[in-house]
């Protein structure tokens, strides 16, 4: 054996203990100090992997050794953590540990909290408690909905406003503050025949405010529509009615709640809009705690719906 061969041996037997040596090291084994294990639970690990740091008081103090799932559907993902020995004088059975995410798109790692002074210390293989991070994702999400829920309220608020009888100098022309426009497909009263069909919804179920006539709840009056669309009708009278009293101001309010509802079903729904007839009651006849608004349906054949549809032709 020549000595350029054995040299050329040694040089590769000590470049691959070199390699190892680095490999090792890299993988942060804590290969020169004592350890021990620790365990923990999470619903989710939100994309942990095996290798990432475990880091006490924000410093780097060992590593993930395992992710196993659970055994059961219902059970939680299993974290294998091996820690170096010196934070057993910090880590207690009361130590919690959570996931979190290094800067807004970085690595995932294990962080866990110092224990308190009088708990008990925690034993190789231990278990202590897990908590999940909240999703910055889902976070992102729910301010994004919370946004666009300010903004539909903001919406909402400002179309009550142009439709609030209180403020109707204020926004004159601008909504339902024209006592003519309120009452421009309104009667004066119910006809004399039976309804074939009729809707009764309680009008806080409806409206935004006590004293406003912006709908906040549309979609109730959906079934209304379908109805409508599907089924041949002479004439619809919508009439709102109020238990607070039976002044000016209570006329009002039920006219510009009934001439609401005509407008949503007239402009979302298939209708003959000369045949859907407001009528605002004022105060209610009714014993009823709760304010009104009703939904008469009456056949093509009745000579109340005729003579009405006669007139607003």
């Amino acid at each position: 054996m020549s000595t350029a061969f054995r040299v050329g041996v040694l040089v590769f037997l000590g470049l691959l203990f070199l390699f190892v040596g680095v490999f090792l090291i890299g993988d942060k084994e804590f290969l020169f100090s004592s350890t021990y294990r620790l365990k923990t639970n999470f619903q989710n690990v939100q994309g942990l992997n095996n290798g990432a740091d475990v880091r006490v008081g924000g410093i780097h103090q060992g590593t993930v050794k395992e992710i196993d799932l659970p055994s059961e559907p219902n059970g939680e993902v299993t974290v294998v953590m091996k820690l170096h020995n010196s934070t057993r004088n910090i880590i207690k059975k009361d130590s919690r540990a959570s996931i979190k995410t290094e800067g807004l798109l970085g690595d995932k790692f294990v962080e866990i909290t110092f224990g308190s002074p009088k708990a008990a210390d925690v034993a190789n293989g231990d278990t202590i408690p897990g908590e999940t991070e909240k999703d910055m994702a889902q976070e992102a999400r729910t301010l994004t909905e919370e946004a666009s829920q300010g903004i539909k309220s903001f919406r909402d608020d400002m179309d009550a406003l142009q439709h609030n009888f209180l403020l109707r100098g204020y926004f004159k022309k601008r909504g339902y503050n024209d006592s003519s426009e309120l009452t421009q497909n309104s009667i004066s009263h119910v006809p004399a025949g039976k309804p074939i069909k009729e809707f009764d919804f309680d009008s806080g179920e409806l409206f935004a405010k006590a004293d406003s006539a912006a709908l906040k709840n549309k979609k109730r009056l959906d079934e209304v529509g379908q109805y409508l669309q599907e089924n041949p009708f002479g004439l619809v009278v919508i009439t709102s009615s109020e238990v607070k009293g039976d002044s000016d101001k209570d006329h009002v309010l039920t006219e510009a709640r009934a001439k609401a509802a005509r407008d949503y079903l007239v402009q979302n729904f298939k209708l003959d809009d000369k045949r859907i007839k407001t009528l605002g009651a004022g105060k209610s006849k009714s014993a009823d705690e709760n304010s009104r608004l009703a939904i008469l349906v009456y056949a093509a054949n009745t000579p109340a719906a005729t003579s009405s549809a006669s007139k607003s032709n």
